[in-house]
């Protein structure tokens, strides 16, 4: 006896599966014949809905407006009903013909009489419709009624309807399913279901009967090739037909494509600048790319050696390895000083990972080392040659800014050796130029030595709020000031002198943005989902042009004629101490947006 748990049975148990499956469907089929009466009766009612639908819309009028058009309006009830007749028949015919078999027409409540464009204008109507008319009348909606088996009875429809918001009456319709031929479909279905059902039964079986010998020969003759490239690439799957044949041929195109796939390793090691260390969790050398061999020093018979072998003497690399795969320690981009004679010291930048497989158990370790020597030294040129053009700039904004008062004051001074009398209008001049230059020092000092930030924990909207306070006694007179604080802020990691001062600024420059008055909005909000908090200060002023919001935080760059340029600049130092971001957008004529975002204090802050 064969075993149930070999491939046979299992695909034994699968084709008897199949098979069964149209045996199932032959049951599903079976109950949905049954209720497809019920699908032809819901597709006739939709019909006979449409029907109403255009009669109820081939009548413009009111049933009255046709009474009046005849001048009958004050007819009797038969004579109504005859004149009624007479105007709809020819509406109803030609909806009629649209729809064979379906009869229909009109249902007067005010007459209490169907309109059919008979010749009967006595009562019309049975009982039983005179009930379904009241329904549709009290419901104010269709009402649908099946008469008899669905095969051979008649389905009614009764649809309300409406003339200038009154409602006129009833329009109705009926056909007699009898008459449809939607049943001989639905034979016909049900006989070439059964033989297609049937047909696809003997073939599967006979098919399946013949081919599942070959089928599972060919699986063992598979089964036994891939143990065999388990321990050789180089084995190849026998050839066989169909599906199968292109599950060998797959295998084998896979085979190769590993061998391919190993001796690119091997080259691409070899190739790459970047040196690569591999050990298994025995701490046997697997891998060592020429590029680490040689930055590292590694002894040339490394393979199958124990990583603690093949490293120099007094190599910090070896330790590396030794935490990674020991700890499960994943370190990140250390910067290693490696002395080799001959080579000087070089920079490493070295990066450890441990490996781990599906089970996540640690099979190895991986240690990643870059030779950034060159990089750093090209870094530091870098530096410092932004260094110098930035204090090349700094010089330049500190002379322009230092040569116009003391153009200023030179002029006065040979005025007064020419007049030998000076005025109050020169003297007043020379203390305010004097005083700007005592500020542009104060600033460049704060600039180049910021004062020692004293952090701690401080109420956000506190300080905004001591912010507005001065502002409003001092400056908004003409402005209009929009406060938006949040609730429940949580405290902020700042130093309040300093936030001050940036907000001070921001709003100092808003202000000077708005000469003719405008709309001060300043708001504070908290991110919880980044643990930032945030103060808006927008304006309604003239606006900063795109091309100046790059060089908004430069020193000396100034879009005011008298504006030294060093406010938002140290803003922007401060913001950045603080471990905070500072952005601002604008839009020429419509007004300028600030946002400080700062953070929250960390676990183990002390507070103020």
């Amino acid at each position: 006896m064969l075993r149930s748990h070999t491939l046979g049975n299992q695909l034994l148990i699968l084709i008897a599966i199949l098979l069964l499956f149209p045996v199932l469907l032959t049951l599903y089929m079976l109950h949905v014949i049954q209720n497809s009466e019920l699908a032809l009766v819901e597709y006739q009612k939709a019909k006979l809905g449409r029907a109403l639908d255009e009669l109820d819309n081939s009548l413009q009028g009111s049933l009255n407006d046709i009474l009046a058009g005849k001048q009958a309006s004050g007819a009797t009830r038969a004579e109504k009903i005859r004149i009624l007749n007479e105007a709809l028949k020819d509406k109803i015919e030609q909806v009629s013909a649209s729809y064979p078999q379906v009869e229909m027409g009109f249902y007067s409540l005010e007459l209490d009489a169907i309109l059919d464009g008979s010749e009967n204008y006595e009562e019309n109507f049975s009982k039983r419709r005179k009930a379904l008319f009241q329904e549709a009348l009290s419901r104010q909606q269709t009402v649908v009624q099946t008469i008899g088996h669905t095969s051979a009875g008649v389905l009614e429809t009764y649809k309300p309807f409406y003339r200038n918001g009154r409602l006129e009456g009833i329009v109705w319709a009926y056909e007699n399913m009898a008459q449809t031929n939607f049943y001989k479909r639905v034979k016909t279905f049900e006989r070439n279901a059964y033989l297609i059902i049937a047909a696809g039964v003997i073939i599967g079986l006979g098919g399946t009967l013949l081919l599942i010998r070959n089928f599972v020969r060919n699986v063992n003759q598979i089964k036994q090739g891939v143990k065999k490239l388990e321990y050789d690439l180089l084995q190849r799957l026998p050839e066989t037909p169909g599906e199968l044949g292109e599950i060998s041929r797959a295998v084998n195109k896979l085979a190769c494509r590993l061998v391919e796939v190993h001796k690119y390793n091997e080259i691409m090691m070899a190739t790459i600048d970047d040196g690569l260390v591999v050990i298994n969790a025995a701490g046997r050398v697997i891998i060592v790319n020429t590029a680490a061999a040689q930055m590292l020093g590694m002894a040339p018979d490394w393979p199958d050696r124990h990583y603690q072998e093949v490293f120099p003497e007094g190599s910090p690399f070896a330790d590396l390895l030794t935490r990674t795969l020991e700890n499960n320690e994943q370190l990140k981009d250390l910067l290693i000083p490696w002395h080799q004679k001959g080579n000087g010291t070089q920079q490493i930048l070295v990066s450890t990972a441990p490996m781990v497989d599906h089970r996540g158990e640690t099979i190895g370790a991986v240690l990643c080392c870059r030779d950034v020597t060159e990089r750093m030294r090209l870094e530091e040129r870098a530096h410092r040659q932004e260094r110098l053009a930035a204090l090349g700039k700094l010089v330049a904004g500190v002379a322009h800014e230092i040569r116009n008062p003391l153009t200023s004051i030179s002029c006065y001074i040979q005025l007064w050796q020419k007049t030998n009398n000076p005025s109050p209008k020169s003297i007043r001049t020379i203390y305010e130029e004097v005083t700007r230059l005592e500020t542009l020092v104060a600033q460049l000092l704060y600039f180049t030595k910021p004062a020692e930030a004293r952090f701690g924990h401080h109420d956000l909207n506190q300080l905004v709020e001591k912010v507005l306070q001065f502002f409003t006694e001092i400056h908004l007179a003409r402005f209009t000031l929009v406060r938006r604080l949040g609730e429940n802020l949580p405290p902020a990691w700042m130093d309040p002198n300093q936030m001050e001062r940036v907000l001070m600024n921001i709003i100092f420059n808003a202000c000077q943005a708005m000469p003719d008055g405008g709309t001060l909005t300043v708001a504070t909000h908290y991110h919880p989902e980044e643990d930032w908090l945030e103060v808006t200060v927008s304006d309604t002023g003239c606006g900063i042009p795109a091309e100046n919001l790059k060089q908004l935080f430069d020193p000396f760059f100034s879009t005011r004629e008298k504006g030294i340029g060093l406010g938002l600049a140290i803003a922007h130092e401060i913001v950045q101490a603080h471990g905070g971001q500072i952005e601002v957008e604008s839009e020429v004529g419509r007004g300028t947006t600030f946002r400080v975002y700062l953070r929250t204090p960390k676990d183990g802050e002390p507070g103020a």
